[in-house]
């Protein structure tokens, strides 16, 4: 099971077609948008967000935080993380699923 939602451009606008929006599996983009934005922003859904720049780029970073924040994030969107891989570059390797 995957969710349908319209589908967003590079720069975050909504995608179009022959002058109709387009619309299309969202799970990553819906995934991404959770990692970025920050709990009060979406006024429907205050406590949604993980705010993921927070982490980024601080030297007194917790790993363990940061991924108990991503996990906390998107279970309350519905999504389960069945694994988080970090790189040595800062990097990390996202693995999830929608919750049935």
């Amino acid at each position: 099971m995957e969710r349908n939602d319209f589908l967003l451009d590079d720069n975050g606008d909504l995608m179009t077609e022959n002058g109709d929006f387009v619309t299309g599996p969202s799970d990553d983009q819906n995934v991404e948008l959770l990692l970025v934005l920050h709990k009060g922003e979406l006024k429907e859904s205050p406590t949604i967000g993980v705010g993921l720049n927070r982490f980024l780029g601080k030297q007194n970073t917790s790993l363990t935080e940061m991924q108990r924040e991503i996990k906390v994030g998107l279970q309350a969107d519905g999504y389960k993380v069945k694994s988080i891989t970090t790189g040595d570059n800062g990097t990390f390797d996202l693995d999830y699923e929608l919750e049935e």
